[in-house]
């Protein structure tokens, strides 16, 4: 009889162990991580805003990019203020949760990043799900928030985030709104540079 009870309650914690680990598997199983590489572009006419499948600016998408990599496409010619929303769309879709991203800019795609993270990078952000639309936006997941965005870091080539002297020069003869955005002084004055939310340049 003693050996039964002890028996019975020795095999009771076992079970309820074995369900409790049953439970944790089963949440960590659901819960991943993926780790991106967005690519910003910078003057384009060639460039499908919004589709992170479209890579004409970089090359071929067949060329190794980075993991998991997404081209995160503006149309290259308006007002830095009127294209960054679709900065901040993949940055929500790819960098938060427990997503995190590594970003590569060229040129005035460098003026994108930085006024993205200066200005919304210390702002909430809603969770994403990394699957985005025809548009670029992506669904919620559970509809929490976080502030700012899982980004290792940035890097840049050929950055146009201080303008160009070339717009300065040129902008009388090229009218539009990116040239004027690339004048030094115009650029300079768009934002906190030295706001960048702690990531590295």
């Amino acid at each position: 009889m003693r050996f039964d009870v002890l028996t019975t309650f020795q095999q009771r914690p076992s079970r309820a162990i074995k369900a409790m680990l049953a439970v944790m598997l089963l949440i960590a199983g659901g819960v991943s991580a993926t780790n991106f590489s967005l690519w910003v572009n910078g003057r384009s006419n060639t460039a499908q805003p919004g589709n992170h499948a479209d890579f004409t600016y970089w090359g071929p998408a067949s060329t190794a990019a980075g993991v998991n990599k997404k081209s995160v496409n503006w149309d290259g010619f308006s007002h830095v203020s009127d294209q960054n929303y679709r900065i901040r769309d993949a940055l929500d879709c790819y960098c938060t949760g427990n997503n995190w991203c590594y970003v590569a800019a060229h040129s005035a795609g460098n003026l994108q990043i930085g006024y993205a993270l200066s200005l919304y990078g210390g702002t909430a952000r809603s969770k994403k799900n990394a699957s985005p639309n025809a548009a670029g936006v992506c669904g919620n997941t559970d509809g929490s928030t976080q502030v700012g965005w899982n980004i290792k870091w940035v890097d840049v080539a050929a950055g146009a985030a201080g303008g160009s002297e070339l717009a300065n020069v040129g902008s009388w003869a090229v009218s539009d709104p990116l040239t004027s955005d690339l004048k030094t002084a115009t650029a300079r004055a768009l934002y906190d540079h030295n706001q960048t939310r702690s990531k590295w340049f």
